[in-house]
């Protein structure tokens, strides 16, 4: 079963510049999708018209079957939503909080007691469920908002940047539960970020998309059979020249594309020769990262 889909979607807030243009893609039920792009991309536009707070100027939108529509709620009990802008209750407890958007959803006062029990403990802050909101630190809010959003056991979970301003380690807790509830809930994840490196970790899928256009949309060997793709060489240094370094390296570290060992040797012997050192050199297949800007590179389908 598809669980979403957007068929030739277009958004614009000024009559003039698409936010979306003609955007279309099918996401089947169970995918973990990593929707990437850049910031003003068009990725919270998107989550903002498949759950109805939006309509488009063109075109339709799905989920599970049924056509998304601002006035059309019954569907939305099926998806839960995490964004910046949804904030809990600071001066609840995190267990009230969750019992409260429980009982939003439609639960009993019991049954929402259970299921706030069951999340808090899948996301690991049932230890502190009597401590008010306001008491978090910035990871285990975050973790709330998941629980928050996964508290009716919906089918679909949207979430828009679920790691942003977290360190490395609470980012990858917060994507190691996101994993965790996306097979042990059955939940189609459908996740906004710029951070390909928590996507790689959790996705099955992938969309780009830039300036309101899809790049690509596949899994990662289906993205990778549409292009032309070749060996990287990944080198490790100090003083690495600006004609030998990667988008996005420093002078210490780079990854080019190569297609022979004899083009990896002329690049390591040419950096050497002008000044750079080299420690270490391997290569390797490409990654997400490797990928995405591949079809940043190639524009709009």
């Amino acid at each position: 079963m598809i669980a979403i889909a957007s068929q030739n979607i277009s958004k614009s807030f000024d009559g003039k510049t698409p936010v979306l243009d003609n955007v279309s893609f099918e996401v089947p039920q169970g995918e973990v999708v990593g929707f990437l792009g850049p910031n003003g991309a068009g990725k919270t536009t998107t989550v903002r018209l498949l759950n109805g707070v939006l309509s488009p100027d063109k075109g339709k939108m799905f989920l599970l079957g049924e056509e998304v529509h601002p006035d059309k709620r019954d569907i939305h009990r099926e998806c839960g939503v995490m964004t910046d802008t949804a904030h809990s209750y600071e001066d609840l407890t995190g267990m009230e909080n969750l019992v409260f958007f429980a009982q939003l959803y439609g639960l009993s006062k019991s049954d929402a007691i259970d299921r706030a029990e069951r999340v808090m403990k899948l996301f690991e802050i049932y230890e502190a469920k009597d401590k008010k909101l306001k008491e978090y630190s910035t990871g285990m809010k975050k973790r709330l908002s998941l629980a928050r959003a996964s508290i009716h056991n919906p089918k679909i979970l949207f979430l828009d940047e679920p790691t942003s301003g977290l360190d490395p380690e609470a980012a990858k807790k917060v994507n190691l539960h996101i994993k965790e509830i996306a097979s042990e809930e059955k939940v189609t994840v459908f996740l906004c970020t710029h951070q390909l490196k928590y996507a790689e970790e959790i996705c099955t899928t992938y969309g780009f998309i830039d300036r309101g256009k899809i790049l690509g949309f596949g899994t990662f060997d289906e993205l990778l059979s549409n292009k032309q793709h070749s060996i990287m060489l990944e080198i490790r240094g100090e003083n690495i020249p600006l004609d030998y370094r990667s988008e996005n390296s420093d002078s210490k570290a780079s990854r080019l594309s190569i297609n022979s060992d004899e083009e990896a040797n002329n690049i390591i012997s040419a950096i050497q020769n002008n000044g750079g050192k080299v420690y270490e050199a391997r290569q390797a297949g490409w990654d997400l990262e490797d990928l995405y800007f591949a079809y940043q590179k190639g524009g709009a389908q």
